[in-house]
């Protein structure tokens, strides 16, 4: 399998298809296969880039805050592009994934054709009844990496969220659904674990005054039941050139859970992207 070796780490990627270049990012606790079921259509025009995040997947995983945050990601997705020829592209991602696209964008927004931002993290917006001090929050991402250099991720972070009743609603009411969580979490790295989830939860992109001047046609995307449903109307009401699909009776990790409808908006936008019509607006699906 095709590996980058850059910054003392090295980095897992993946292409499939042919076509414009599109690469995807995964969100945290997952990898690259996370995109397999999307394949067969994303890369019928698509040229997809996969990349596996530091400290998930068969990337390395170095020890240390320092090697984590959503600029540091987003210079790993560019080091691909570079390394790959690719001077442009399409650039999405989803959750974690969706923070290090708006991060690359931020960073260099002349590499973005159009940006795909689902279920995206890093915007700090939150609803006021999941709000927690800087403080608190800390103290819980002390607690879990004590237990999970204790017990390992696939006890804390599986069999315990499952027992426990935390796991997302869908792992907890399907079967298949929870085979699939736990295989995730078993390509899941202690250290991934630890500063991915510092990096995702207790900071911010960098440069979110100036999401107002990307003006790259841009796809949010997010599920009506999703905590990060004040971010994305966020982003939605920031960004100038933006499409903004609502997608119903789901919550996070929308490519996941409700695949079809999450398909339908990314299709619809590429489609609408090719062939030169204006892609702004609202649709729900």
């Amino acid at each position: 399998m095709p590996t980058l070796n850059h910054d003392d780490i090295n980095q897992h990627y993946e292409v499939h298809g042919s076509g414009e270049p599109f690469l995807l990012h995964h969100g945290l606790t997952s990898n690259c296969r996370d995109w397999y079921r999307h394949l067969p259509w994303l890369t019928e025009k698509q040229r997809m880039v996969l990349i596996d995040a530091r400290g998930h997947g068969m990337s390395s995983a170095p020890a240390g805050d320092e090697h984590y945050s959503w600029e540091i990601m987003a210079d790993d997705a560019n080091c691909l592009l570079e390394h790959l020829g690719i001077e442009r592209a399409v650039i999405g991602g989803l959750s974690m994934g969706g923070g290090v696209a708006l991060a690359l964008a931020l960073r260099y927004p002349e590499k973005v054709r159009a940006l795909i931002l689902c279920d995206c993290a890093g915007i700090g917006v939150r609803p006021a009844t999941g709000a927690a001090s800087q403080e608190g929050l800390a103290r819980r991402m002390a607690d879990l990496a004590e237990a999970l250099r204790q017990h390992g991720v696939m006890e804390v972070m599986g069999y315990r969220a499952i027992a426990a009743g935390t796991a997302p609603r869908p792992v907890l009411e399907d079967e298949a659904q929870r085979e699939q969580w736990l295989e995730r979490l078993s390509r899941f790295s202690v250290n991934g674990a630890i500063h991915a989830s510092r990096a995702v939860f207790m900071t911010k992109v960098e440069g979110l005054e100036r999401v107002k001047e990307l003006t790259m046609p841009t796809l949010v995307v997010i599920g009506d039941e999703d905590g990060l449903l004040p971010a994305a109307e966020w982003l939605r009401d920031e960004l100038p050139n933006c499409r903004y699909a609502l997608l119903t009776k789901v919550g996070h990790a929308t490519a996941r859970y409700k695949p079809e409808a999450w398909r339908g908006a990314v299709e619809g936008f590429l489609g609408d992207l090719a062939a030169g019509r204006d892609i702004r607006g609202e649709v729900t699906l």
